[in-house]
């Protein structure tokens, strides 16, 4: 499965498609609607040995990753609630305890760097299970989870976690 990016009267929107075959054919088919896509720019480049210390597991790793590439591309913590961060005077909400990105209601995926943050490319960051591979495909799996969802992971940082998971 993928995300597909589909523009619609100027806006981008993003999807979960997946690939089957079919007499010769391919055919895509929608499994969920990942939210409208916004693009941000990055604002600063903060070192994250500055932001966050790697004491922590694994989840609690990949939040701070998503806490340092939010605060690059201009988001703030909110001031009511200091556990979220917030965009555009609050139009747009990241979690990092829920690894969600929403607009009120709605989910939101972030055009970052090479790939879309959302809940999807999160969560499969969390659920990425290479523990049964060989080691450079497992540590080109971990890799591409990060590109995916918009992440440039420190090189030292992706080492430590490739460790973690990689038993």
């Amino acid at each position: 499965m993928f995300v597909r990016i589909k523009k619609i009267k100027g806006n981008s929107y993003a999807y979960l498609v997946e690939n089957s075959w079919n007499d010769k054919k391919a055919r895509q088919k929608v499994k969920q609607y990942l939210g409208r896509v916004h693009e941000v720019e990055k604002v600063k480049d903060v070192p994250f040995e500055e932001f966050s210390k790697l004491t922590q597991e694994y989840k609690s790793i990949v939040s701070a990753l998503m806490e340092w590439s939010l605060f690059q591309y201009g988001f703030t913590k909110d001031p009511l609630i200091q556990k979220k961060w917030i965009y555009d005077n609050g139009k747009i909400v990241g979690d990092p305890e829920t690894f969600k990105i929403t607009s009120g209601k709605n989910n939101v995926t972030l055009k970052i760097n090479e790939g879309y943050m959302n809940e999807y490319t999160l969560k499969e960051i969390l659920n990425i299970d290479i523990t049964k591979q060989e080691q450079h495909v497992a540590g080109t799996k971990l890799a591409k989870v990060f590109v995916n969802a918009g992440i440039s992971i420190p090189h030292d940082v992706f080492i430590e976690l490739f460790q973690r998971v990689y038993i």
